[in-house]
């Protein structure tokens, strides 16, 4: 048995027993992992309606807009940025053009009511928990998704630059990914990701000036394409080993910035219960305020997660909690580098200085 093998072995065994699921797909990226379900649902049905949050990441809505799909976005919870249930089956029970449902657990935040959805009958799920992860004390009930999408990319719980798993039940789907990197290495796939991607990426990201457009061009071009670097499955098998551990110590400095950062005028924007969580996120109606004070002191913070549904709906519909969420989120860091001194430093900068 090679290295790599073993490896993998172990990976396998580790996550197909946590999720409850028989199949593993590899990927060089999450977004590679998205563009091969998109094609795949699009090969597989004649249904062309993706639901989605409208708040989440921009890229899964612009790959399945570029691979044909109508995109429906639905307003998320004010309390927890997870997509809203009750609009949700109200959809789906009035159409029957869903390919699928984007089911995206925002922050690592789980829905106590998501029995509703996923009992649904022929509603196809597809999980994204890029932005999280798995931990051994996780019920079976929470890993609902038909697929299950994993990262490894930047800013992720493990953070391994590139890197995305797709977990399932669908024997098709397993197949048909297995030939996914000869399909996105041909000039069509290619020029597509650097025209279209460009377009759509450009209305969010360039607009606000945080790509100068030679590194965009770059960046689209490739975005797609990178293959999974069989090297990378020690890094990732060393990652999960330590699953639970990286749970329980960002749980634990996530349960202290809460204790702390309660007595300030915020709104926590987190699920009574979670997987494990990326940061700790709060609304603020002081949000330049909070972030320069913040970032004066010393410490990263971020204001990011942008109502996407604006970019690409025509139709004069509001996604209030969306807007609340663009206009009044901070996002403080639960990674390794951080403790409950840096917390407590960062809670007294603030209630000092506001």
């Amino acid at each position: 048995m090679t290295r790599h093998t073993f490896f993998k072995k172990r990976v396998d065994n580790t996550l197909l027993k946590i999720s409850n699921k028989s199949k593993i797909n590899y990927f060089g990226r999450a977004n590679s992992a998205i563009w091969c379900i998109a094609s795949y649902l699009r090969s597989n049905s004649n249904k062309r309606t993706i639901i989605l949050p409208s708040t989440m990441c921009i890229s899964p809505a612009i790959i399945f807009k570029i691979n044909g799909f109508k995109l429906k976005f639905i307003d998320v919870n004010k309390n927890d940025g997870l997509i809203n249930i009750k609009k949700s089956l109200k959809f789906i029970k009035n159409n029957n053009d869903i390919a699928a449902l984007f089911y995206v657990n925002l922050f690592g935040n789980k829905d106590k009511n998501i029995d509703k959805i996923k009992n649904f009958k022929n509603i196809f799920i597809i999980q994204d928990l890029a932005q999280t992860f798995f931990h051994n004390k996780i019920s079976k009930k929470d890993i609902f998704g038909n697929m299950i999408i994993l990262s490894f990319g930047y800013s992720k719980i493990f953070d391994l630059n590139h890197g995305g798993i797709v977990l399932s039940d669908e024997d098709k789907f397993y197949k048909y990914s297995l030939e996914f990197d000869k399909k996105i290495s041909n000039n069509r796939i290619s020029n597509l990701a650097k025209k279209k991607y460009l377009i759509w990426y450009t209305k969010v990201i360039v607009k606000k000036n945080k790509f100068k457009e030679r590194t965009l061009k770059s960046f689209a071009s490739k975005i797609y394409l990178i293959k999974f670097n069989k090297q990378k499955m020690r890094k990732i098998y060393n990652s999960i080993k330590i699953i639970d551990k990286e749970f329980n110590n960002r749980l634990k400095i996530f349960r202290f910035y809460t204790k702390l950062f309660k007595t300030l005028k915020i709104s926590i924007l987190h699920s009574d219960n979670f997987f494990t969580p990326w940061r700790f996120s709060f609304l603020t109606n002081k949000r330049d305020e909070y972030l320069r004070i913040i970032r004066k002191s010393g410490y990263d913070a971020s204001s990011y997660y942008p109502n996407i549904a604006r970019v690409f709906n025509k139709r004069k519909e509001t996604f209030k909690n969306s807007d609340i969420i663009e206009k009044k989120i901070v996002n403080l860091w639960l990674s390794k580098n951080y403790n409950l001194k840096k917390v407590k430093d960062q809670f007294n900068m603030l209630k000092n200085n506001l």
